[in-house]
């Protein structure tokens, strides 16, 4: 009898011990409860973020004035809200039980110096405030991370897709658009819009002719609300197609410059090309968003004769 309790006790110890290595081994780390921020910095200091994938030049991003720009692609516009969210992110990470405290475990878990999936280095009048290597994943958003500085590497819930180390994750692609409520005239081939105050109408109206303020609006709306799909740089390069450009656009604003739009497409291309007055990037718009705008004619922007000449039933007077 004794022989058998002495070896059940030994398969209970085996078992706790088994039990014990898993879970320092990282496979379960919701466990441990965080205890102190990963990283300690301010995220309103910093003026440079740099990110940087594997063995790859590092993308910059650089605060200018009262705002971001993307020095990769010659210091157009950074998405703002973008650079806000991930410095917050950082600075609210905390420590959790680390996955690994030796130097040596830096390689195996890929934040080491000199081999890592991605860099985050986060910079102020030139000084380092904080810099971060991410690694291995062990899990669904879930990143190994090292500290620099420190030999321990942590598991944090983290989407590497927020650290992307390309240009044009960051840009601000929402640069394009205006408040259609300030456009005073909008000018495309064949006609003109004019707008004043909740009032939209087509110019050089013919007798019996209405313009159909829904439809002319929506245009508005198209034009102000066009997205960004990424960036093709300075050079009018032929293959853009500029020289015969499919549309046209000229739109005077309420305290704004007038605007002039030059879409193209490249041959064989699913995508449109767009040279703006104001910036001074080409820029590659997806083919979808230019289909409403390329389908509108004069004709699709007057009420239909049998709307217009529905009218309410005249109110009998007294």
């Amino acid at each position: 009898m004794k022989h058998w309790i002495k070896w059940l006790g030994a398969l209970l110890v085996a078992q706790l011990g088994l039990v014990l290595a898993v879970q320092l081994s990282g496979n379960d780390y919701t466990a441990f409860q965080p205890k102190e921020r990963l990283l300690t910095f301010d995220p309103q200091a910093v003026d440079t973020l740099r990110i940087t994938e594997g063995e790859g030049q590092p993308l910059e991003l650089r605060r200018e004035a009262d705002h971001w720009v993307v020095m990769a692609s010659d210091g157009f516009p950074a998405d703002p809200g973008m650079i806000k969210s991930l410095l917050n992110k950082l600075a609210g990470l905390q420590k959790g039980w680390p996955v690994a405290t030796s130097s040596a475990a830096a390689a195996r878990f890929k934040v080491a110096e000199d081999g890592f999936e991605r860099r985050i280095t986060l910079l102020a009048d030139g000084q380092t405030l904080a810099r971060l290597y991410l690694g291995s994943s062990p899990g669904y958003r879930k990143v190994d991370v090292r500290p620099d500085g420190e030999d321990a590497v942590f598991a944090i819930e983290f989407n590497t897709w927020e650290a992307s180390a390309k240009a044009d994750d960051w840009i601000d692609k929402g640069r394009l658009k205006l408040d259609a409520q300030q456009i005073e005239q909008l000018q495309m081939p064949g006609f003109t819009l004019l707008q004043d105050g909740d009032k939209v109408e087509l110019a050089n109206l013919k007798a019996g002719e209405q313009t159909n303020s829904t439809a002319a609006r929506s245009l508005l709306n198209k034009l102000a609300n066009l997205t960004i799909g990424a960036l093709l740089g300075q050079e009018n390069k032929p293959e853009y197609g500029q020289e015969k450009p499919v549309l046209e656009i000229d739109l005077t604003r309420k305290g704004g410059d007038p605007l002039h739009y030059r879409f193209s497409q490249p041959e064989g291309a699913d995508y449109y090309v767009l040279k703006r007055s104001d910036l001074n990037h080409y820029l590659k718009l997806a083919e979808f968003s230019m289909k409403p705008l390329l389908e509108t004619t004069r004709a699709k922007l007057l009420q239909s004769t049998a709307a217009a000449s529905e009218k309410p039933p005249a109110q009998p007077t007294e």
